[in-house]
This record gives C-alpha cells, structure tokens and sequence, in this order.
C-alpha cells in the first residue's frame, strides 16, 4: 500500500467540512444566485439533501472494496486500458482542481488584501505552504483540520450574528416568483460545486480508521457544511439582495465590511479572509494529494511522496495559466465546470458501482 498513514474519524469529518465550504464560502453565493435570484436560498436548501445523495454514491464505491481508493477502483473495475484512461481523466481533474483553486485565492488576494503584489508571488507562497502540508503526511493534515475547525465555525458564527440586524425579508420576496424552473438550475449548480468536488474523499476513505460511525459523520459534516453555505447565501440576499449578491463575485468578502456594531467593532473582513484561507488550504492540498497519489498507482510507483515537488511546480505553472485574467475565468471555465464536476462526482462513481455489480453477477454464472 502507497499510502502508510491513517486518519481518525473525527479528522476526516474535519478535512470533510473544511472541503465542503472551500472556496465556496467566498463565491457560492454570487454562482448560485445567477441562477435562482432570490431562490438561492431554496435552491441551495435543496441542494443540502441531493449532496447527501452525491455522498451515498460515493461512499457505495468505496464499499465495493474498503482497501482500495478511487483510482485503484477504476484500474481493477474497468481494467488495465479503459481504466488508465478513466484514471488519466480522473488525475488531470485533481491537477486542474488544484491550480484554480490556488488562482481563486490569488486573485482573491490581488483585488482585496494585498493589491500592489504580483500574482505569482502569492500563488509560489501559497504552493510552498501545500508541499509542507503534503510533505508532512496524511495524518498530520487530518490534525491541523482538527484544531483549525473551530476557529472557521467560530468565525463564521460571528459574521453571522453581527450580520443578523441588518437583514430583511422583504430581500428574498417574491419566493417562487419566476416558478420552479431557475431554483432548479440553481440545485443542479449546489450539487456540483460543493458536493461532487468532493469525489476526492474517495481516495481518502481507505486510509480512515474504520469504525461504525464513519459513514454517520462523514454525510453529518457534508451535510452541516452544506447548512453553513445556505446560511452564509441566506445573509447575502437578506442584507444586499439578489442583485448585489449576484454581480459581487466575492459577495460574503463584501458582506463582512457592513459590519458595524457602534462604531467600535468594524472592519473585520480579515477575519472572513482568514476564514477562507483556512478552507480553501485544506481543499487544495488534498487535490494536491490526490494528484500525486492517483499518478503513483497508475504508474505503479511504491510512493507520491518523490513526486510532490515535481507536481507543485506543474501546479504552480497551471495556476497561471489556467486563465489570463478573471473575466475568462468568470465566463469561460465555470460554465463547463458544471458537465465536469457532475461526470466525475456522479456519472463516473455510478457507472463504476454497475460495472462492478454486472461483472459480479457474471461470475456467480
């Protein structure tokens, strides 16, 4: 086995929670708004109990063998020449997962914290933190999650209760007003972008402690992140509506300046930043990890960890040259990360759990 570390339960529900709000604690509201208007908030309801669904589909591929990840289930289901397609695609997802998710935080970073600093200075810093995280090994990022998760789901609550004064019903009225036709849309959006980017716990359940909760805490803490998203969408349309939610692309950013609590607690937008940081690390490292994980088995190498270095660099590269500036990655790529997200979060796990069904019912005769 390539991979020696183990992850508790509770670790893995921590990296599960932290991946869930990811990078979409900054940009969910605004994607899933331009979809369902002042429905978001149904839409993403919605979404909670279909990412569930996404959840069970996963955790159904990794029953069909507990010892092996997602790329090993590939390469034995499918064989060795469809399978190392299928691994490839599944492979160059994680890479491409990765670099934009490191070009999310750095154009984050170049438009609303640190604006006179070149773009690649932020995305080499941010890379070199991920390789030590990688370096330092599995269950060591499971511990770091651990500790780090409070202090996300404190700040979060903070925002939240500094935020509740300001809000107004009348923001998300009328409910239903276009019909059911762009909530619907905006529930297909909520399925892809958290919950099928999570396909990545598939090459990490086999390195969990098995014990008879996993299954209970990993869909708790899908399902309580995918809650934290509906709120933070929730606050965005009560406190500036869905048309300011939908055409500011770093709306909850935005949200965390309006608030002002007797001219003495303000200006406290670093602490949702830092919140992001937080989640949007986590999430990029295990793409990272399962980049040069799937690469090592299928090249049957006996570790990633010679590989890590090597990838960072392509990570590094693909990070800015993934899109030449954030209006093309606006219109351009997240309209077709929809069909991707939903082939390997969904298409894919399904096709693999029936193609192993039928080869299984073959052999009985």
């Amino acid at each position: 086995m390539i991979e020696k570390g183990r992850l508790t339960v509770r670790q893995l529900a921590s990296l599960m929670f932290l991946c869930t709000i990811g990078e979409q604690i900054l940009f969910f509201p605004s994607m899933i708004t331009s979809y369902a208007q002042q429905d978001a908030w149904i839409s993403s309801l919605l979404g909670v109990g279909g990412g569930i669904g996404v959840l069970l589909i996963m955790l159904a591929v990794y029953r069909l063998d507990p010892r092996l990840n997602l790329i090993e289930h590939v390469l034995r289901v499918l064989g060795p020449w469809v399978g190392a397609v299928i691994s490839a695609f599944y492979i160059f997802y994680f890479l491409i997962g990765a670099s934009t998710f490191i070009r999310e935080m750095g154009d984050f970073m170049t438009t609303n914290i640190l604006r006179n600093s070149p773009l690649w200075v932020l995305h080499l810093t941010f890379i070199c933190a991920l390789t030590w995280g990688l370096r330092s090994g599995l269950p060591n990022m499971g511990r770091t999650a651990e500790i780090l998760l409070p202090i996300v789901v404190l700040f979060l609550i903070i925002l939240t209760l500094c935020l509740l004064p300001k809000a107004e019903l009348d923001n998300i009225k009328p409910i239903l007003g276009r019909g059911f036709l762009d909530p619907f849309k905006g529930f297909i959006a909520v399925l892809t972008y958290p919950y099928c980017e999570l396909c990545i716990f598939m090459m990490l359940l086999p390195y969990t402690e098995q014990r008879p909760h996993l299954k209970r805490d990993f869909l708790l803490m899908g399902m309580i992140g995918g809650l934290m998203l509906t709120l933070t969408i929730s606050m965005c349309l009560l406190i500036m509506g869905p048309f300011m939610t939908q055409h500011y692309w770093f709306t909850s950013f935005n949200l965390s300046r309006l608030i002002n609590i007797g001219n003495f607690l303000e200006r406290i937008e670093a602490i949702m930043a830092s919140v992001w940081v937080i989640a949007v690390f986590f999430k990029s490292v295990l793409f990272f990890y399962s980049f040069v994980l799937g690469l090592a088995h299928l090249f049957c190498l006996s570790s990633y960890r010679n590989l890590i270095f090597p990838a960072a660099f392509l990570i590094l590269t693909c990070s800015i040259l993934i899109a030449p500036n954030e209006t093309f990655y606006l219109k351009v790529i997240i309209p077709y990360w929809i069909d991707w997200d939903l082939t390997c979060g969904i298409f894919l796990p399904l096709l693999l759990i029936l193609i192993h069904h039928l080869k299984h019912k073959l052999q009985k005769h």
